[in-house]
């Protein structure tokens, strides 16, 4: 699964933000400054990496405040449809909302709003409210904002005072104009203008619009975007350029003030030291951090003239976490950040905008971890995904690509050819890089792993060798459906399982699990809150929560069997792990917060809190290839450094809970990061005056 996320992603984080601009309109001049162009179809299409055609939007005015939109998106074998109808008072606010259509997994999209009389109301399948006002307020969707409903907050805020306007069912939305560009339509030059609005997720969202305020194009970090019919796709690039420099400005404005610089060493005093190796505790230790570097760690006071002192007593030290599936953006910098994670595999994202993302983390010019890049590798074809090759000269050359680029591996995926695996590992084996993936369709993980895989992608790929090996299609939704359906029945102590433990434990095969995001697919049940995020929902912004209570998978008929294969999976993560197989910790979902909730699966599923703490730092950076820089508490190497409240070797949750991060040169406070962008903080952070 290849999701994420802000961008990432096909579960309710991508889908958040990919419904906040299903679509655009054509030019032309509205009949009413709250009302779009009567009658008018507009017609969009949508592309991945500008380029892989990815879906249509059609949208329909009437021009009495009434507006429709129909889209059908598809990527990586994700299928998302939406049917809106929007109305709108004289004034353009919402007076009814209709919505529905499929989630990209298969829950359906089902969400009315109503208002009449000072009495809003509203439902979706996972939750539902109603509040009395006789305030203007705008009603956001559940789903997310669609185009009729982004295009109407932005004519809104236009007119409002400041930019803002009040929100149902609470919170506050501003909406300002960013940039201006003009790009070559087919009619010839057209203005666009770049709006952020503020205050609908935990970050800004962008979206391009004409010079009468409708919505013209949209890009999500060059993932995924859109343009209206019969544009180049090159106009995507272009925009998303510009899109890029705006979001780093904005976060690089955040980041001046969230940022505290040292100029001088840095002393941790009294503090307890987490040895994440011996998974031991090192009382009332002294640790000195010189330029980014950790110089000394004692046992008595260190007497560093100048030095900025912070006070250790009652506290824990460790080492940074480790994200070993991110697909992240630059608005994810923050919450990484934040939740103590100095280190992330990007495992496939779009070339220029990691490149450009890790430079600007790197440099410290926007808040985020340190970033290493796994390219991403695919067959052309109806359900290819990200960067594709049409043959397997063509995917050999992007080896050598993603080599000369820095990358530490190739990711394959599930279309892939499976002849192709092992030329492809060879050339990569050969340039230094590891290979890992999803196990492509017609291939079993017995076979991908044979072939040279050090590494499979997700646990689902460890239960298919067996559900489906290389007789079905798991190109399809089949990946998530047959896992769901057979998982409970595998005999985890037969034979055939404990010949591809000893395989994977012989070829020292990593798996990067993603446990939550499955464990949600698996037990996720209407109304009640994502398990994912269930520990923190209540912290976050109301539009962002509210998605969490409607599960993205359709379980109906199968709640029962999908319990029982979550059960089994989490037996499979113990089995592993007590086979002596590398198991590293990854989000594929909203940062940090889901890695928290991936380490506690594991702590629930048996693994000793102090295995699965070593995982999220010394193994991660083992398998990344740089534990002698990072992942421990040693002399000598980067100071990606957690200050906790509660000794983690205890309570694996204590992570959620930091009380200060530091990364190389700079220290950050957690809970001035979280209120910078909308989350309630969990601890008050420690001083470092």
């Amino acid at each position: 699964m290849s999701d994420r996320m802000k961008m990432r992603l096909a579960l309710s984080w991508l889908l958040l933000v990919l419904g906040a601009a299903v679509a655009c309109s054509k030019q032309g001049q509205p009949e009413n400054p709250k009302q779009a162009t009567t009658g008018l179809a507009s017609e969009f299409d949508w592309y991945m990496e500008g380029t892989t055609p990815a879906g249509t939007t059609t949208l329909t005015r009437s021009g009495d405040g009434q507006i429709q939109n129909v889209s059908d998106l598809h990527w990586n074998n994700r299928e998302y449809t939406l049917a809106s109808e929007l109305r709108l008072d004289d004034s353009g606010f919402v007076t009814y909302h209709r919505l529905s259509g499929e989630s990209a997994f298969g829950a359906r999209i089902d969400e009315t709003f109503t208002y009449r009389g000072g009495a809003a109301a509203w439902r979706t399948p996972g939750e539902a409210g109603s509040a009395a006002t006789t305030e203007p307020a705008f009603y956001v969707p559940n789903e997310g904002f669609e185009l009729a409903s982004l295009e109407a907050l932005v004519r809104v805020a236009a007119d409002a005072l400041n930019g803002e306007v009040a929100l149902l069912p609470a919170g506050t939305a501003r909406v300002e104009k960013v940039l201006d560009r003009v790009v070559a339509a087919p009619s010839g030059p057209v203005g666009l203008s770049l709006y952020a609005i503020v205050g609908t997720a935990l970050t800004p969202v962008y979206a391009w619009f004409d010079n009468d305020l409708r919505i013209a194009a949209y890009d999500s970090a060059g993932w995924m975007g859109m343009l209206p019919r019969g544009w180049s796709p090159q106009i995507l690039a272009t925009l998303s350029e510009a899109q890029s420099e705006a979001d780093a400005a904005f976060f690089a404005r955040l980041s001046e003030d969230l940022t505290v610089k040292t100029e001088r060493p840095v002393v941790f005093e009294h503090v307890a030291v987490v040895d994440v190796r011996q998974g031991t505790v090192l009382e009332n230790r002294y640790v000195q951090v010189d330029d980014g570097t950790i110089t000394k760690v004692s046992k008595r006071p260190l007497d560093a003239a100048n030095a900025l002192r912070i006070d250790g007593r009652n506290r824990y030290l460790m080492p940074g976490l480790w994200d070993m599936h991110g697909h992240f953006s630059l608005s994810d910098g923050i919450l990484n950040i934040a939740g103590g994670f100095t280190s992330v595999r990007d495992i496939g994202g779009v070339h220029e905008k990691v490149v450009e993302m890790s430079e600007r983390f790197d440099s410290g010019q926007v808040i985020g971890p340190t970033t290493y890049r796994a390219g991403f590798i695919d067959k052309a074809g109806p359900f290819a995904s990200g960067g594709v090759a049409a043959t397997l000269d063509d995917a050999l050359e992007m080896v050598y690509f993603f080599s000369e680029n820095g990358y530490i591996q190739v990711k394959l995926y599930s279309s892939i050819e499976p002849d192709w695996v092992k030329p492809i590992a060879e050339r990569a084996h050969a340039l230094g890089m590891r290979v890992s993936g999803h196990v492509p369709a017609f291939m079993s993980a017995e076979q991908a792993v044979r072939a040279g895989y050090d590494e499979i992608q997700h646990i689902n790929m460890v239960f298919l060798n067996f559900l489906a090996a290389d007789r079905e299609d798991t190109r399809t939704q089949l990946r998530f459906t047959l896992y769901g359906d057979e998982a409970r029945k595998l005999d985890l102590g037969s034979e055939e399982v404990l010949a591809f433990f000893e395989l994977l434990e012989s070829n020292d095969v990593v798996v990067d699990a993603t446990a939550a995001i499955f464990e949600t697919m698996l037990i996720h049940a209407p109304g009640e809150p994502d398990p994912t995020f269930a520990a923190v929902i209540d912290h976050l912004p109301v539009s962002t929560r509210r998605p969490m209570y409607n599960p993205e998978m359709d379980t109906t008929g199968h709640a029962a069997a999908w319990r029982e294969s979550a059960r089994r999976q989490s037996e499979m993560l113990k089995a592993l792990h007590d086979y002596g197989i590398q198991i590293v910790p990854g989000s594929d979902h909203m940062a940090a917060f889901t890695l928290h909730r991936e380490l506690e699966v594991y702590v629930e599923a048996g693994i000793p809190v102090a295995d699965v703490l070593r995982m999220a730092t010394h193994d991660s950076a083992r398998v990344a290839g740089v534990e002698s820089r990072v992942g421990s508490i040693d002399p000598g190497k980067d100071a990606d450094l957690l200050l906790l409240g509660e000794n983690p070797l205890e309570d694996i949750s204590a992570v959620r809970r930091s009380l200060l991060v530091m990364k190389g040169r700079d220290l950050y406070r957690p809970d001035e990061l979280y209120r910078a962008i909308g989350v309630r903080p969990f601890v008050e952070s420690a001083d470092v005056n």
